[in-house]
Parts: structure tokens; sequence; C-alpha cells
């Protein structure tokens, strides 16, 4: 297909810059922009050329060429960026540029557009490829591998326009091999690339057999504009000049010029219509201008040139009135002709004003004339024109510059170079803002490139006298920087330019006119610094010459050989052996930390970084303390490694994984042939196998271990005594682990703090590393610093696999840690009873007790854990076992006032003597179920056959207690079973003395009904009544005196309760039984 989507109108609403492939200081922008006013150019198609070559159009050009290609451009790029799936990249080729770009310059420019019109997920993978094998190794690309590239970015769009501006040129400035190299790759394209290029040589569209060609026609805008301005710049035209002048004049040249269709030729076609109009415009005015009676329009048109060949003939006029001009306009044509052809864009009228002048400035013949923009167009007749709108001037044709007679009319190029050198050498100009100091500081070595192989004395003296001037190389230097916004510097000598410039034939001149080899600039960089960083390899070998210092180090500490790695790679590793060969330092370090060798291997590429580290006589030499190449390596190559993991796992990311590999495992392998030595520790004891067994790839550690096969290094250990396999498990590097067991690494190692491989694996729950160190002879059960085994934690971890695994290779299930539960217990806490009952059936002894002599079952009596203790039950454990305080499990249960747990352990002992187990106090299970008035527990003891007159030390039984806390519902649970309501305990107190102590009168008032003795003695000989009157308690006495307590009865020491209430003058008391006596009931029962 043709490119149908461009339209059938242009307008020219911005600007299209040039897309320059050229590098150094000589880049400069093709500006195009229509004339004062927004031109409108119609475009119409002529198919006359097969269709099987769809993807080109071609322009044949004439006056407005520019123009419209500028136009095309800014709509295309328009209509690309509204739609992503489209892309739009152009091309200018300069006229005069002898430096004209290669096929792959061409198309490297272009894929570099095309990329950023991309999104980062959007890269051909054959792009990516390049990119991430670039950054870490040689990649020597061929020239048409660039258009490979272009062409594999390019299928990712539905549409790609491509536009070249004056294709011809290519073919002027460069070798024929490389023209038709060029064209077969237009040819080759694919199909959703459609190409539009402007050529004045209609051979190339029939060689390329293009689908269409773009017909230029001019319209009466255009035209009115060119009669408009040269009837501005003609005194005798303006007198002419009438109201209806211009209107019929453009009328009548639009009219001759449409007949001229009657040629058949294509070409002829197109320069009928793109040249001849202007030039009829031109030439009309310029007989008007001469002769007003003999100017017709008609004659002018027939004599016309056929095509571009004859324009020289159309144009000879011109040339002989420049020619035959006075000597003052001659010169002055001269010069604007000059600058016109060989400016390196198109000159200012001030640029040539300001040049005129200063070329003057030699002699005072022309001091005196007065120059202005208007001025300049009447001396060329015709042969130049100016854009008002942006004041510079051009030929009036392109292919004019080519003109024999042009030619030998102008000045050479080198007039322009020597005039650039004198304006920034000297101070004949000392504003630096004028046209002409900015041109010449922008565009002198590109000038002085072109002629300097004329050997011409005055240029040679002017350079010199440029370079040899600090001031205004300093000058010249800032000036490029701030127009590229850039940082100015305080001071550039001429050999810093001259590395810049690529300039080597002047090294040895600036040297020997006493310029130091090693001079720096203010940031501390000498020439060679610069003409490393700008990869000029000429530049670097003159400077050597010279006897530069290849170890300088600038303000940022960094020596020439940093800079190194800035450049295309296969050009840089050229330099970077050029200056290693010369006793370039690969181990300085910069302010950043840096140093050419870790910047290599870090950044690469592969190549320069095996030169560095070849350059060293002895790998194992520390390049600083601490470090040696091959820990840079390992170091560095980590964190790149790091970086892409970050990246995630996509496709450019894996690439510059594989990338990254490669450039390590070359980088190994190559210090590995140097003899690196593996056991050798750094100057802070850093070893290369502890590295790699934290942050090493699987295939690096193999190739190391490999190197040394027989030695022990695989178990040598760092300053903090640990091994790799310890460093290997900690970082979980399980693969790197396995390597290093295989290659001798001992599985059952011993550390101070206890740390053990098949713990160490165990605890992270790896069922497979567990398995591979038993396999290897771990040891089962090895214990740490706490006293556990893997089997410990593997219980703690709830892990029935790797539980199973240990056991069945004979781990023993009984051992445990220091102050820690047992295995069993531990996974019995977790309800994890399939474990428990694994353990058990391997021999868990359920029984065994800790160090407070505490069964499981007492233990988790005390937690009061019923699942627990009914599975130890189930296993028919003994619950009639002490601890060191003599407490069975039934005691601890009742301690937590479970109700179940003291049911299920009374309900399955198997005699009272078990269930009244008494502990070191003497206190059986139900003295201590009634002493936690838990009513329930007391029911549950009593009904299970716990016995009430069990005595505890004091001899106090659970009769004794209930009375005492006034727990009568046990009470009534107990006197069935009591055989003596009066049993006393050690002091001599029966249960009816403990509930008068206790206040209790509910108690009182149940023994008493159940036959309790009132008149009962303790050991020291009181009664209940007789401890009632000394508790001075009224409410207890007439309590005791209703239920029959004898006032009157004496106590072992012969005193009645009378007497102590009477001799003790209890008042309470007294009153009670003075009360009783009075009326005489001292025998009524209290009903």
């Amino acid at each position: 297909m043709s490119h149908q989507n461009l339209g059938t109108e242009f307008k020219a609403e911005g600007d299209c810059e040039q897309y320059n492939s050229h590098g150094g200081g000589d880049q400069h922008n093709h500006v195009d922009r229509s004339d004062r006013r927004q031109a409108t150019i119609n475009n119409y198609y002529g198919i006359y050329l097969p269709k099987h070559n769809p993807a080109l159009a071609g322009v044949l050009g004439g006056s407005g060429k520019s123009i419209l290609i500028s136009l095309i451009i800014h709509s295309t790029l328009q209509k690309a960026q509204e739609n992503s799936k489209s892309a739009c990249v152009y091309f200018y080729f300069n006229h005069g540029d002898t430096l004209q770009p290669s096929v792959s310059q061409l198309w490297a420019a272009l894929l570099e557009q095309l990329l950023e019109q991309n999104s980062d997920e959007n890269i051909a993978q054959e792009v990516q490829s390049i990119f991430d094998r670039s950054r870490y190794g040689v990649i020597s690309i061929p020239p048409i591998e660039y258009f490979n590239l272009f062409k594999a970015q390019a299928v990712l769009f539905e549409t790609v326009y491509l536009i070249i501006d004056s294709l011809n040129i290519c073919a002027d400035y460069n070798d024929d091999t490389s023209h038709q190299t060029l064209l077969e790759t237009f040819q080759k394209l694919p199909d959703n690339v459609r190409v539009i290029f402007s050529s004045r040589d209609g051979s190339l569209a029939n060689h390329l057999l293009v689908q269409k060609k773009i017909k230029v026609k001019p319209q009466a805008a255009d035209i009115e504009t060119y009669v408009n301005d040269r009837i501005k710049t003609s005194r005798k035209l303006r007198l002419q000049q009438d109201k209806s002048f211009m209107k019929d004049l453009v009328k009548s040249i639009i009219h001759q010029t449409e007949e001229s269709q009657m040629f058949d030729h294509p070409i002829s076609i197109v320069s009928k219509l793109t040249i001849g109009r202007f030039l009829i415009a031109r030439s009309y005015l310029d007989r008007l201008n001469e002769d007003a009676f003999r100017a017709n329009i008609k004659d002018m048109e027939n004599s016309l040139p056929e095509d571009n060949c004859e324009l020289s003939r159309f144009l000879q006029p011109s040339f002989r009135r420049v020619e035959q001009a006075k000597d003052w306009d001659k010169a002055l044509a001269r010069h604007v002709l000059t600058w016109a052809t060989h400016a390196r864009e198109d000159p200012t009228a001030e640029l040539v004003i300001e040049s005129f002048k200063l070329s003057s400035w030699h002699s005072s013949k022309y001091q005196d004339l007065t120059l202005d923009a208007e001025s300049l167009l009447p001396v060329c007749h015709g042969l130049v024109t100016l854009d008002h709108q942006k004041g510079t001037l051009r030929l009036i044709h392109e292919s004019v510059r080519r003109d024999q007679s042009l030619q030998e009319l102008i000045s050479s190029e080198t007039e322009i170079a020597m005039m650039c050198l004198e304006c920034i050498g000297t101070d004949v100009i000392s504003d630096t803002s004028s046209s002409l100091f900015s041109y010449s500081a922008t565009f002198w070595a590109s000038h002085f490139h072109s002629v300097k192989r004329q050997n011409d004395e005055t240029l040679d003296e002017l350079m010199m006298g440029f370079l040899g001037n600090v001031s205004q190389v300093t000058k010249v230097w800032n000036l490029r920087q701030a127009i590229n916004d850039r940082q100015k510097m305080d001071w550039v000598t001429g050999l810093h330019a001259a590395a810049f410039f690529d300039l080597p034939d002047w090294v040895d001149r600036l040297t020997s006119s006493g310029i130091d080899i090693d001079s720096t600039s203010s940031d501390g960089q000498t020439a060679l610094h610069w003409a490393v960083t700008y990869g000029r390899r000429e530049v670097v070998k003159a400077l050597f010459a010279c006897s530069a210092e290849p170890n300088m180090q600038d303000s940022l500490k960094e020596t020439p050989l940093h800079k190194v790695l800035n450049g295309p790679t296969e050009n840089c590793l050229k330099i970077a052996k050029y200056l290693v060969d010369r006793n370039a330092s690969v181990t300085i370090e910069s302010t950043k930390g840096f140093s050419p060798l870790s910047w290599a291997i870090r950044y690469g590429p592969t190549a320069i970084a095996s030169l560095f580290i070849n350059s060293q006589e002895n790998v194992n030499t520390e390049t600083k303390p601490g470090w040696t190449s091959l820990r840079e390596l390992f170091h560095h190559g980590h964190d790149i490694v790091e970086s892409i993991s970050h990246d995630g796992k996509s496709r450019g990311s894996i690439t510059r994984g594989r990338a990254v590999k490669n450039h390590l495992d070359s980088l190994v392998d190559l210090l590995l042939e140097k003899r690196v030595e593996l056991n050798q520790k750094t100057e802070d004891g850093w070893l290369p196998l502890i590295h790699a067994a934290k942050h090493g790839s699987v295939s690096i550690l193999r190739k190391l271990l490999e190197y040394q096969p027989n030695s022990n290094v695989v178990n040598q250990r760092d300053p903090k005594g640990r091994s790799p396999l310890r460093w290997a498990l900690e970082y979980e590097k399980w693969g790197t682990a396995q390597i290093l067991v295989q290659h001798g690494s001992e599985v059952n190692e011993n550390n101070e703090d206890g740390w053990k491989p098949l713990i160490a694996v165990t605890k992270v729950n790896i069922y497979e590393m567990v398995q591979f160190l038993i396999n290897k002879g771990g040891d089962v059960n090895g214990r740490d610093n706490d006293g556990r085994s893997a089997l410990s934690y593997a219980v703690r971890n709830y892990n029935k696999d790797i539980t199973l695994l240990l056991i069945t290779k004979g781990a023993d299930v009984n051992i445990r840690g220091e102050n820690c539960p047992s295995n069993i217990e531990i996974s019995l806490r977790h309800a994890d009873l399939s474990i428990a009952w694994l353990l058990y059936m391997h021999g868990a002894d359920l029984e065994r007790c800790d160090e407070k002599g505490r069964t499981l079952l007492h233990r988790v009596c005390l937690a009061g854990n019923l699942p627990i203790a009914t599975f130890s039950m189930n296993q028919s454990v003994n619950t009639a076992v002490l601890d060191y305080s003599g407490m069975t499990p039934l005691h601890y249960a009742v301690l937590k006032e479970s109700e179940k747990l003291v049911h299920l352990i009374a309900s399955r002992s198997i005699s009272r003597e078990t269930i009244d187990k008494t502990d070191n106090k003497g206190a059986t299970a139900l003295i201590l179920a009634t002493r936690k008035l838990n009513l329930t527990l007391v029911k549950s003891l009593v009904r299970h056959g716990s016995s009430c007159e069990s005595k505890d030390h004091k001899g106090m039984t659970s009769l004794h207690y209930a009375a005492s806390l006034g727990f009568a519902e046990a009470i009534q649970v107990f006197i069935p079973d009591i055989t003596d309501i009066d049993m006393t305990d050690n002091t001599g107190n029966a249960a009816i003395h403990f509930a008068v102590l206790g206040g209790k009168t509910n108690s009182i008032h149940l023994l008493v009904e159940k036959g309790a003795n009132l008149e009962v003695l303790n050991n020291e000989g009181c009664s209940p009544l007789i401890l009632a009157v000394l508790k001075d308690s009224a409410a207890i006495v007439t309590q005791l005196i209703r239920a029959g307590a004898n006032i009157h009865a004496k106590g072992r020491n012969g005193c009645s309760a009378m007497d102590f209430a009477w001799n003790q003058k209890n008042s309470k008391s007294r009153v009670v039984l003075e009360k009783v006596l009075q009326s005489k009931i001292s025998h009524v029962r209290w009903a």
C-alpha cells in the first residue's frame, strides 16, 4: 500500500527538527517553516509504477521542498501520537556536510526514534537481547544488523511512517557500496512500514520502484509571497507596481505553468511544476527590473529547464550579472553566496553582515559602507532568498549548490574556517552573544575538519592562536555548554579542545608550544580524560606519544581508565587496552568507591573486565585492604543479580539475568585460569567459598569446588567460626548446601553455640534437606545447646512428615531440652493427637517425671487440659504417682477446680488408697476440695470413695475444715459417712470446736442436730461454750446454751464458762449468762 493517510492538505503549524546522528559538537538543527503566513500545499498522486514495492513513495523536490517535508513530518507525527499503534520516524541528509551518516548510523538513529515511541513492555526480543548482551560482552554489530533490529521493532506497530529528506545527498557524499546497501534496505522493509522520501534525482525513484510520486504544485499564496518579497527588495519594481500588478502577475504565472502539463515524462512534469513557477516569477521580475517593456512571461516559460541539469543554463544570466557587478557588489555577493553554500545551517543576514565586516576589517576599502538585510539580496541577483520571518538566507534552489558557475564564483570553505578561528581565537569580537561568535563557537571544528587536508599555513596559525589561548578556549567551551544547558568551567586548555574535537595532529604542536601534556581543566581532568571519555582513540595515542600520565585523578578521583566505559564496547576496548598496556592502574578508587576494575565487573562489558583482570600479575594480591579481584567479582556480581531480581520475571529481566550469568561465569573462569587462591583469607578474613555460599550461584560454587577438589576448603571457617555450609543453610541456599555436602562439608559439624545442620533445616521445615542430610550421615539424635534434637523442633513445628522421617531413621522420641516439655507433651498441647500417637507408639514415656517430679498427667491437670489428660488416662498411666511436693494428678485437678478432670481421674482410681493419697502436708484431694468450698468436687470425690475421716498433718479431716469454713452443704454430704462426729484433731478440737472458732452458726446447728457433744474438751480443757465466751460471741453463747450446753460445767483448769465471763469481764457473754441465771432457762433447749 502507498501512504494513503497523508491526506490532501498540510499546514505549517510548527517546526520539525532534524534528527542528526553526528556526534561531537557539530550537531545542528535543520528547521523549516512556511514564509510569514500559513501556506497550503495541495498534493495529488499519479500512479505510474507497478505495485510490487508498495511501501515507497517519492517526493521529487524543487523550490519549497524542505517546507513540504517539514509539513509532512509535522502532520504525520501528530497522527502517530493520536494512535498508539502507529509511529513516525524521519531523517535529514545535510547539504555540504562531508561527514554524512553511514548505513548503520542511519538505521541506528531511526531505531532510536522508534524505541522512544514504544512503551517499556513493547520492546522486540531481538533488540532486548542485543541490549542485554552488550552490557556484559563485546557486541560487534554489522551495519545491516541495525536495519534488522529496526525491522524487528517496526513489526510491533500497526503502521510505521518513515520519512527521508534529500536521499540523493547520500549518493553524493558516500561511496557506491554504502549507497547501494542503503537502497537495498529500503526494498526489504516490512509491509507495515510506509516510506516517503525526497530527492532531486529521478533515477532513485525508478531504482526503488516507488509506487507513487508526489507532484509539488505551489499555490497562488506561495507565488504571491515570493513576488511580494522581490518587489520589497527592488526600488525600481516598487515604482512600477500598481494595485492590480501583483494579482495579474501571479494569475499569469499560474496559468502559464498549468499549460506545462503537455510534457509526458514524469520528471519533466515534476520539474516544471516545482521549479517552474518560482523560476518564471523570478526571471520575469529580473527582466522587469531591467526593462519593463521587454518582459514577457510566455517567452520565459518556453525557456524553462526541462530538469535540474538545465537549471545551470537558466541561471547563467544571474551569475553573469554578479561577475559584471562593481567590486563592492561583487565582493558582497561572493561573500553571501559563500556563506549560503558552506554554512552548516542557514545563515542569518546578521551573521553574513558581521562576517563580511570582519573580512573587510583587514582593509579600509569598505569600512564606510552601511549594510542591512535588504541590501544583501540585490547583489545576488535572485540566486539567494531571504526568509523574513527567521531572517535567514538560502540559495534559490538546492541544486544551485553544485553548479560549476557558483563554485567558480564563491570562496572556498577555508575562508569560513579561518573566519571562525579568527573570531574565537582573538579579541576581535568582544561580544560573545553576537551571531558570528555564536556560529563560530558552534561550527569551527566542523569547518576545520572539512578543509584541514589543504595544509594552509594561515589556517594553522589561526588554529594555534586559538588552541593556545586558554581564555578564548574556555570562553568558547562555556558558550557551547550554555547552549546545551550544561555546567560551565573555569578553564579549559587547547589540549582538551583537541581531545574533544578529535584533533590528534595538534597534540604534539600544542605540547611543543609549552602546554603541559597533563594540564587539567577546572574539574581536574586532563586531555587524556577527555579523549577517553569521548572515544578519541587517535588522540589517546597522540597524548601517550607525548608522555601523558595515565593515572592522573580528577576532582572525583577518577583516572582516564574510569572514563573508558562510556562509549561503544569495541572502541572502548581498544582504548582500554592501549591505556592498560601503558601502565594505567585498574585498581585506583574514585570518591564513589569504584575502581575501573570494580566498575567493569559490575557493569561490563565482559571484554573490558577480562582485560583488567588479565592486567594483574597476581590476582591474589589485595587491590585495597581486604579486597581481591575475586571479591570484587563476587560482591558486585551479587549486587547486579539482586537488582535484576527486583525487576520481576519479565522477558527482559530473564534475558538480562542470562547475560549476567554468562558475564560472571566468564570472569570466574578467567580468575581460576590465573590461579586464584580459594583458601587465602583477606586482611579482614573474607573467604571466596563463604561468599559464594551466601550469595553465589550454584554453577559458580561448583566451579570453585571442582577447582580444588581434594582440599578441605569446603570446611574452612570465617572469623566468626562459621562454615560455608552453615552460611548456605542460614541464607536458605538449599542447592548450594547440597553441593557443599557432596564435596565434603561436615554434616555433623560442632559449633560453640550448638548449631547443627540437621536441626537448622528441621527448624525451617525443609523436608528434602532433612532427608538429604540424614542420607549423608546426619545424626538424628544430635542436640543443640538447649538439649533439643531435630525431632523436638519437628514436633514443635507440627510437621508430621519430618517427625515420621526422623522417627523411622532412629530418632529418640524421649529426648527433650532442658526445662522443656517432652515431645509427646508438646504434641498433645498442640492438640495434634496424630503425632502424639506416633510418638507413643514409638516409645514415648508418658510417666517420665520432670525436674519437679511431675508426670505428664500432673502437668496437664495443673493446666486443666482435659484432652491430654484423657489421652494419658486412655494409655492407663499411673494416677497415684506423687511429685516432689507429694501431690497426685488428682490434687492438681482439684486445685484447678476442673470438675471433668476430677471426675475422670477419680472414676478411674483403682482403690481408696489411690484416691486418698495425701500431699506433703497430709491433705487429700477431698480436703483440698473442701477448702476450695467446691461442693461439686466434694460430692464427686465422696461418690468415688474418698474418705471424709482422713486426716492431714494437723489431724484435721474434711469435716473439720467444712465446720471451720461454714461449709454446711459439705457437712451434710460428710455426716452420713462419719463414724465419730466428735473426732478431734491434734489439738483436741472436734468439729463443734472448729464451728465455734469459725463463728459459723450454720455449722454449729447441723453438728448439734447430728449429735455433736457440747461438753467435749480440747487439749486446753475448753468446751465449745468456754471457747465462745473467750471469743465473747454473744450469738454463739446463746446458740450453745439453747442447744443444752452447761454454763456451770468446768474445764480441766476448774473454771466454768461463767467463771471466764466474770473474771475476764467479757461484757457480752456475761450479760447473756446473767440473763440465763435470772430466768432459770439454763436447761431450756433451743427449739
